[in-house]
């Protein structure tokens, strides 16, 4: 008995750094909860992480069974309609999902809760004009192109367009207003589960369309949008500031001017995402485009660690930032570049032993793809080394400087990847993304430590930063 209470202990001890000798029950009960409170970044990263990757798994799935039930030529296609509407989702929102979470943290931290009620006001205006402009001018189009598109397909699409567009900005909102467990719940989940059961429906019947697949994915998004309303009626209800004594016509005029910066920003982050596949299937082929598109899915799952843990840096990097709480921000960040590289490595290594059974999966024609997979996988594991630089740099008051460099960055990226992929098809694409995105990541991180004072990468566990 004594051997075991003797082993326990070495075990709570190494998983909690508390020695207990001398302690009593209530007392090691208080010692533990105290450790859990102070691991309560690595709590909430991991959470935001395994609810990103859960459904960086459901889209896996979705286009899994897709693939391996659709000729290469039609999967294409599809990967470049849902790449599209992808873009044209980010654009639409007209950088208001960024905007909120960087106005909310401003004004809360700096204890002026009626301006940033009226900087969400603003934000979902502005999001439901420019989400249902673009939703119109997307149905009138999509018919006259040399596609042969029918006016069913257009109605899907442009209602996928529409909901996407409030998702983004409902989510972020969300994130900052109410937490990150309702957000990214329904970002990542709510409406990916209504897809993945529409396709198998679609696969076992009749088989899988474009306008059923955005048809489900509108009315699954508009579920996820209503969740997040309804949370964020609670919140904001129950705090109910006072209407500001001041005139915010310079509040706006800013609020727009940041705006447009964040706007092009994640512009320029959305081609980083989308277009490589629409350049691919028009300089290539639609079937060199299916290739690449199930390379980059699996190498994603990368940036999905970083883009998951990330979003708890998102949530409170304006607040600590302009309230002068750099060490804490400093920690979260430094927690952040540690837990993606330990959860990446051996994804990493499994992707290098086995990664053409993982692309067989797909299907076994993808198999050849998995030069461009090592490629992806690597460039993606080093850019998630260098954390949390983009939101730092976007959300304290640098957003002008980093839509620049970002801009100039894809830029240069996408006139690579067209020449790389018409000479050389998926591989010369994936060569071409890996050749800008890891200078830029660690140029950020330079950014973020230089003009922030916070390092984002895996150098800050040997570094100290001022």
């Amino acid at each position: 008995m004594c051997r075991c209470h003797a082993g326990a202990g070495a075990v709570i001890r190494l998983v909690f750094g508390i020695d207990f000798n001398g302690l009593n029950r209530p007392d090691m009960i208080a010692s533990i909860v105290s450790r859990l409170k102070q691991q309560h970044i690595v709590i909430a990263a991991i959470t935001a992480m395994s609810l990103k990757g859960f459904g960086a798994l459901l889209t896996i799935a979705i286009f899994t069974l897709a693939a391996r039930t659709m000729p290469p030529g039609d999967f294409g296609k599809l990967a470049i309609w849902f790449n599209a509407m992808g873009f044209l989702g980010v654009t639409a929102v007209f950088g208001q999902e960024t905007l909120i979470a960087r106005s909310w943290g401003q004004y809360q931290g700096q204890d002026q809760p009626e301006i940033a009620h009226a900087a969400y006001r603003f934000g979902w205006q502005r999001t439901l004009i420019s989400g249902a402009v673009f939703s119109v001018i997307l149905l009138l189009v999509a018919p006259l192109l040399p596609l042969n598109i029918s006016i069913v397909t257009a109605i899907a699409a442009a209602a996928f367009l529409f909901a996407q567009t409030l998702l983004h900005f409902f989510s972020h909102a969300t994130r900052v207003i109410v937490g990150l467990v309702i957000s990214e719940t329904n970002r990542e989940l709510t409406w990916r589960l209504v897809l993945l059961a529409t396709v198998i429906w679609a696969v076992l019947h009749n088989g899988l369309t474009p306008e059923a697949f955005m048809g489900a994915g509108a009315f699954g998004m508009s579920m996820s949008i209503a969740i997040e309303l309804w949370a964020l009626g609670r919140k904001l209800k129950a705090e109910t500031p006072q209407k500001p004594a001041v005139d915010l016509a310079a509040d706006r005029q800013n609020w727009s001017a940041r705006g447009r910066d964040m706007w092009l920003s994640a512009i320029v982050e959305a081609a980083s995402l989308y277009v490589d596949v629409l350049l691919i299937g028009y300089f290539a082929s639609p079937s060199e485009a299916g290739s690449y598109f199930v390379a980059a899915r699996i190498a994603n799952v990368f940036l999905m660690i970083n883009g998951g843990l990330n979003t708890y840096t998102f949530a409170h990097s304006a607040r600590l930032y302009f309230s002068g709480q750099s060490g804490k921000l400093q920690e979260i960040c430094k927690t952040v570049a540690g837990a993606a590289a330990a959860l990446g490595l051996p994804l990493l290594l499994i992707i290098f032993m086995f990664g053409p059974q993982i692309l067989s999966l797909f299907a076994a024609r993808y198999m050849p793809a998995f030069t461009s997979l090592m490629i992806l996988a690597t460039a993606s594991y080093v850019v998630s080394l260098c954390g949390s630089a983009s939101v730092i740099v976007l959300t304290s008051g640098h957003e002008r400087l980093y839509s620049r460099v970002i801009l100039a960055a894809t830029l240069g990226r996408l006139a690579l990847t067209s020449f790389l992929a018409f000479r050389y098809g998926a591989l010369g694409a994936a060569i071409g993304w890996a050749s800008i995105s890891v200078p830029l990541a660690m140029g950020l991180a330079y950014a973020a430590r230089k003009l922030c004072g916070v390092d984002t990468s895996i150098l800050s566990f040997l570094t100290k930063t001022r």
